[in-house]
This record gives structure tokens, sequence and C-alpha cells, in this order.
């Protein structure tokens, strides 16, 4: 028998529907009104609401389109409010939202709409509860299908093979997604498969949850990227219970990463300046999820010329957009609708009238879709030089809504599926885009055959503008410090700057502001320092300063030295930074004094430069919890003039007489400067560390350059001085350097700090540095094992690091089996660290 079978079914008794996704509870609902029984097969547990297998694409953003809102409201009366009354968000089109589309922001109006966000999982709950409760309609789940039962002749479909039973039915729709079995069951039975259209997108998503902190939450409550070159994209939605869902897109080769420090630099490669403080402040509140999408497909049922009676495709087993612009869930509810239409005009012809009723229900969708991807430029576009043409079209549509609320009010509505795109024809419309396009340059429109580039820019209208990103003369280093970094790191918070005072004419101290939530953090001991973090060029960077007043102050406060070509540096002296923030590790660091209040130690203390600044910390806290014990301080500089921490040193002269002894060493200056009695005394000449070796004194503390504190060590070693009573701190540090994959590899595993890491490195490099190409959010400062911050004990396996007098690792250290990763490096197959000691 050729052609579609019209069989007239006995009745509408019982429908099966394969699939409990939205598209097959909204084929449910509408079937409701037309059967007795309507029995939905789905192979995933349906216990309890979360995800499930069967919808991996449900961890990402999905909204409910305001078309999709509206055929939700007519079937299930009353759903919004509940939905509302459950935690889901109400977006207003466009005052809440946030569209942008290579490169253009639609100008934000009221656009008569809302939208609905929440999670998949928290609406297809709700949804599938609100059918679950229907007359006649009955939920089975853990239970696959196994293939179609149909008549001798095959050309009616009377029910199916389920898990251990048959079941029969008047009618079976296919809701089984586009990688379903009924293709194949069809072809089994004989049938010809559809002819398919799509394009290869290669689109990857990574999404994960988070909680935005109180106040630095975006106005917007949905705000969606769609970038052409790069081909990357971002949709960060407010959904139920205060979250928000992040979801990365990225096409081709360049796919969003899934490890935390590589998902937010692509994050912030494309959140705008407004969103990353908030997004780099924000609380992770699960792992990151992806799912791949290869290719748009839709599959052309409605030029089959053979097709059995008694079964339907539903959903995306007829079409499956690409997720970019969260047609999908929509997209089901139009179909839905058709159905209603299609099952009210009878049995008669029901496949060959519903397949022509559901492409017609694509049809704007598919184009949207289609018209964006063949924008991309990954993208192979042979075969469609029509729509292909049509991209530089989108993009003045695009330029024009940037301008113009009205015309930006019409595209979203055709986002929203309110109105077919055709609706940007109108002849208001068209004389507003005419006139806005005018003025922005409409004769640069790019002649047929030009370049991509030129279509890029030229194609908007805008080809006598810079490019994004276009310099004109190299930037200083403050023009290319950014002090966003480019993702979140454990230990890290965003403090405001409340002051810079300019020390010497070249330093300044800055401090900070630190919240009440964050006091406890922010609590030091004595010549500990912090971190500042962000990025250069857009590489991350980072800057240690110690911390400069005394332990249990209330103050948190970093001097900064300004250096020639340094990126934060000439940030602080560039820039008024009062006000603005930057991103600051928690206190760490073991150049610290044992404090004894019962003591009567003679402190000696070497500084030289900026070495002064967790000197001058000890130095303090000392004198406060030491009662008993003198301070003898010797410090290096190039001349009076430039002396850091000047006044804070006489202070604590003028606080404890007697008890502090000071002697400034002035390289460059050779007198000049009037004896005073009461202050500090001056040598006109470098620090001698033979002669600073013969200082009476129980404790040494030296921080300055390697050359000094080396040889300060050296001299004293050789007056039989004790190792242990010497604390050093270089205030030189070093940048990570990638290892080389070369010769034997170990495998090692971090913990202690954050999520474990696990990975192969070759053996001649340090774990450190092995480390930082794969997390930059470990702890470490100067990378020379001075600093003592990325202690670690090592818990399994065995290191090798050569000896070095200057470490911050202690003889109770190594008896303790600690070690510093960024001078150790691995011999066994396998090693194990914990950091924290």
């Amino acid at each position: 028998m050729t052609g579609y079978a019209a069989a007239r079914p006995p009745g509408r008794g019982r429908a099966v529907v394969l699939g409990a996704s939205m598209g097959g509870l909204l084929a449910a609902r509408v079937l409701s009104e037309s059967f007795a029984e309507v029995v939905v097969i789905e192979r995933d547990d349906l216990s309890a609401p979360g995800d499930r297998q069967g919808v991996p694409q449900g961890r990402h953003v999905h909204a409910l389109l305001a078309r999709g809102r509206q055929i939700l409201e007519e079937l299930f009366p009353g759903l919004t409010a509940q939905l509302l009354a459950d935690g889901a968000v109400e977006c207003r089109s466009l005052t809440e939202m946030r569209m942008t589309v290579a490169g253009h922001t639609l100008r934000q109006s009221d656009s008569g709409y809302s939208l609905l966000q929440a999670s998949r999982p928290f609406l297809e709950w709700r949804v599938r509860e609100r059918v679950r409760a229907l007359p006649g309609v009955r939920l089975i789940d853990n239970t696959a299908a196994e293939h179609l039962l149909t008549d001798a002749t095959r050309d009616r479909v009377t029910g199916v093979r389920v898990t251990g039973r048959d079941i029969p039915a008047d009618l079976v729709v296919s809701s089984t997604g586009r990688h379903g079995p009924v293709g194949d069951w069809l072809a089994d039975l004989g049938y010809e498969r559809p002819a398919e259209e799509g394009v290869r997108i290669d689109m990857k998503y990574a999404s994960r949850y988070l909680r935005l902190p109180a106040g630095s939450a975006p106005a917007d409550k949905e705000i969606v990227i769609a970038n052409q070159n790069p081909a990357r994209g971002l949709a960060l939605f407010a959904v139920e219970d205060e979250q928000h869902i992040l979801t990365l897109i990225g096409y081709g080769k360049d796919h969003p990463p899934t490890d935390p420090d590589g998902f937010w630099r692509f994050a912030s490669s494309v959140a705008p300046a407004d969103l990353r403080p908030a997004l780099l402040d924000a609380e992770p509140l699960t792992g990151i999820a992806t799912y791949r999408y290869p290719a748009n497909q839709r599959r052309r049922y409605e030029r089959l010329d053979r097709f059995p009676a008694g079964l339907l495709i539903f959903g995306d087993a007829v079409c499956s957009f690409s997720p970019a612009f969260g047609q999908g869930m929509t997209v089901s509810a139009l179909q839905a609708m058709r159905l209603r239409a299609v099952l009210a005009g009878g049995d008669h012809d029901l496949p060959r009238r519903w397949f022509r009723a559901v492409a017609a229900a694509i049809d704007d969708a598919w184009a949207l879709t289609a018209l964006f991807d063949l924008a991309m430029p990954h993208v192979d576009a042979a075969g469609r030089p029509a729509l292909r043409a049509l991209g530089p079209v989108a993009g003045l549509a695009m330029a024009a809504g940037e301008r113009d609320a009205a015309i930006g009010r019409q595209i979203s509505r055709i986002a929203g599926l309110l109105d077919p795109p055709t609706a940007l024809l109108r002849p208001d419309l068209l004389a507003r885009t005419a006139l806005t396009l005018g003025g922005i340059g409409l004769r640069n429109l790019p002649r047929p055959g030009a370049s991509p580039a030129a279509l890029a820019l030229g194609g908007l209208g805008l080809r006598g503008l810079s490019r994004p990103g276009a310099r004109h003369g190299a930037p200083g280093p403050a023009a290319r410090f950014d002090p966003l970094p480019p993702g979140p790191a454990r230990g890290f918070h965003r403090l405001t700057v409340r002051s810079v005072v300019y020390d010497t004419p070249g330093s300044a101290i800055v401090e900070f502001e630190v919240p009440a939530r964050l006091r406890s953090r922010f609590e030091f001991a004595a010549g500990q320092h912090v971190v500042i973090r962000g990025s250069h060029d857009g590489e991350p960077i980072r800057r240690s300063y110690s911390l400069c007043d005394e332990a249990g102050s209330d103050r948190v406060r970093i001097a900064v030295r300004r250096h020639e070509r340094g990126a934060f540096s000439s940030h602080v002296f560039e820039r008024r930074i009062t006000g603005t923030a930057l991103y600051v590790s928690e206190p760490a660091g073991t150049f610290t004094p044992d404090l004894d209040p019962t003591a009567r130690h003679r402190y000696a203390a070497i500084a030289a430069g900026s070495g002064i600044t967790p000197i001058v910390s000890i130095v303090a806290t000392v004198l406060a919890a030491e009662p008993y014990s003198t301070v003898t301080l010797h410090y290096g500089s190039r001349d009076h003039t430039h002396i850091m921490l000047a006044a804070r040193i006489r202070e604590l002269m003028d606080r404890d007489p007697g008890r502090l002894r000071v002697v400034h060493h002035l390289s460059r200056q050779r007198a000049g400067l009037r004896p005073d009695p009461q202050g500090p005394g001056h040598r006109y000449r470098r620090i001698d560390p033979i002669e600073i070796a013969r200082t009476d004194a129980d404790r040494w503390f030296l921080c300055g350059p390697k050359a000094l504190v080396a040889a300060t060590v050296t001299a004293l070693r050789a007056r039989g001085v004790d190792r242990s009573r010497i604390r050093t701190e270089l205030f030189e540090t070093r940048a990570p350097r990638p290892p080389r994959t070369s010769g034997t590899s170990s495998r090692v595993t971090l913990t202690g700090y954050g999520e474990p890491l696990e990975f192969a490195m070759p053996r001649e490099h340090t774990i450190l540095d092995a480390a930082l190409t794969r997390r930059e959010d470990l702890p470490y400062s100067c990378l020379g094992g001075s600093c003592g911050t990325c202690l670690a004990t090592l818990e399994s396996g065995e290191v090798e690091m050569d000896t070095d007098p200057l470490s911050a690792l202690t003889a109770a250290d190594r008896t303790a089996g600690r070690i510093l990763p960024c001078l150790a490096r691995p011999v066994t197959p396998d090693v194990t660290l914990r950091f924290g000691g």
C-alpha cells in the first residue's frame, strides 16, 4: 500500500506519548482533551524533581519565551501565578533584560510583555504535576519503549512495546528527542527516512549555578550576549531561590573550558565590564556542567509520500534548534497548539495534516536560528547564499535597534516568537530604520562579495568607527593593568580602597576598607603580606605587598613602591584609585615573630628599600607585645627623601623611647642631615653585612634584595648565630614558569586548598610551576621559597629540593615532612601534597 494510510482509527480511546520532556507533557495535555485515556511512557525516574539523564541540556539556562508563557497559561490556567509563588522570576522585556548580538545591545524600553525564568527541573516538575493530575492521564516512569506495534499491513501503528508488555493505542505520539529511536523503528518497518536540513555549528555549553553577593547582582534579570567574531556567548539568568545560572557558549574549536579557572577566564572574555565584578564575587553552587550541540536539525516529515497512520512525531524529533535563543520549549508549546487544531479537524489523514501544520509552526523560529548561525565565521554556508546575504541586513537591524527603542522592541517581540520576522518590514519601522541607519552611515554598506571583515564592520554601517580594542600608540603599564582578575580565586576578596597617601616621591600607602563580615579573615600576624590580583595585557597578574601595621590593629595597609614598568604600582600612581575596588588575598606568610610577653629579647631588623614594610609591622608588634624586649633597626635607602614609612618609624621611637634604635643607611647621600639625639642615626653608605653582624642581638629579621640578605646570613653564621634565630624574606619574586613536556613524568595530587587537583608533570620542573598552568588560584607569593606561602605537607611519594639558605622552610618543618612546592620536584611516579602544612 502506498501513500499515507487513510484508515480511520476505531475511536479515540487511548493515546500513548513516548517521552515526558516538556514536549511530551504538552502533547499529553492536548491529547487529554480528545482521548479517554493518555499514557505517558518515560525511561527516567520521575519520582522527584531534579536533573535527569534524559534531559542533558536541563542544567543550562532555559527561558520560557513570551509566546510560550501565553500558551502554558492557556493550557494550565493559574500556572504562571503558581510558578511565581514558588520562586520563578518574572523578567520584563526589555526593561529588565539586556540582549547583545554581534556587538549591538538593544535599547532598553518596555516591550509590553514578560518572560518567566526558572531552572528546567523547576519548571518541568510543576508542569508534570499538572499533567499527572489531569483526568485520564497516567505517567509511567522507569520504563523504556522498545518498538512500535503495527497491524498486519504495517500501515497503522497500533501501540508500543515497552519493558515487559505491549500497550495498545489508537494514537502514538513520539516525543523522544532528536536522538530518539523512532526513525530506526520506522526504517525497520520499511518506511523511508525524512530528508534532513541543518547547519553544523559545533556549539558547546558550560554552565554552573551561582549565588551573587548582595548588592552586586546586576539590575538586569536576564543578560544574553551572542558575539560573532570571536564566536562566543554568555547567558546569565536569575532563577528560583535567589540563584543565577551562568551559561557560557563556544563554537568550533573555541569551546568553554570545564576547569574552574578556565571557565572564569572564558566568562570574563565575554562579560561586559559592569557584570564582571559580580561574577568574580559569586559563590559557585554547583560544578560545571557541559552540553555539546553539533548541529541544528530539521526533519522534513511533511515531504514524505508514505507514513503510517496512528503515529505522530513531536518536539525535537521533528526540529531541534540551536539553544542560543532559548526557543525549544516555546516551539514545543506552539506544536501543542497546532496539535489541538489538527485533532479538532478529525482523524482523516491525520499524520499528513499534522506534519504540514507543525512545519508552519516551526518556520519562523527555524529561520531566525539559521540566520544567526550562518553569520558565524566558522560555519559553512555553502548552498545557502540567500541566508548568508541576509546576515549584514540582520546586523543593520540590530544596529538600528540599539539606537531606536521602537525597533528594539519589535526585535524583542520577534525573538519572543510573538511576531514573525516580517514584522520588521512594516512601513513605519522601515522608515525609522532608514532614518536611524542614515545617521550611522548606510552608504558604507559593503558591496556583494566583500570580505568577511568588511561585512562584520561595514555591513553594520560602522566602517568609519574604530574596531573594539584598536590601539593608537602603545599604552603604558597603568593602562594595561585591569583591577578585575580573569576569575575568582579562593581566599581573595573585593575590597574598596579607603585612601592613598603618598609617602615618598616613589612610594604610597594604600589603605583598604574591610567590611565587618570579613574582618576575621583579614586579621594578620606581624610580617605577613597580602596579594593583589588583576590582569595585565589580558593575562593574570599577582603582586605581593606586606602589611605595614602592627598585628591586632584595625587597619589593613600596604606600602607600594613605584617601579618604572610596574603594572600595579603604575596603576596606584597614575590613577585615582580611592573608592575603587581591588581583589586582595587574605593575609599569609611565615615571616613572623614568635611573641612572648615575658621575654627579654634583643631583636635586630635589617631592611632595604620596600623591605621595610614587613619589618615595621614586626617592630611595632614586638614593641607592643613584648614590653621588656628591645629592637635595633638598620634600614638602607637611596637618600633621606626615599625613606619609606619614615613618619611611622619616628612615631614608634617616640612611643617607646630607649627600646628602639634606628640607623638609616643612605647610599646616595653623603651628608647634610642635622643630628638628632632623640631620632634615627644616619650613615652615608650602603649597609655593610659584616658590620651589621656585630650587632648585639638574639633574634634577627632580614628583608631586602637577595644579595644583601644572603651576605648578612653568611656573616651571622660566621659569627656563630644559629640559623633558627635568623628569619629572612626577599621582596624579589618571579613569574610562574610553564613546564616543558619532556622525559620522565610523575602524577601529582594537591589537596587542602579547594577542590583536589591531579595532573601529570615532568620531573625536572617544580610542582607549583606545573600546578599553576592548571589552576591560578593556588596559594603562592614569591615562588622563590622565601615567603612560605605555599607550605605543604608531603603525604605520599618523594620530592627533591635544592638547598637554599634563605628558604622559609625550618628544621622543624623538614622533620614534620613539610616542603615548599615552589622549590620541590617530584622523584617518585606518584606524589601527594596537602597545602597548609
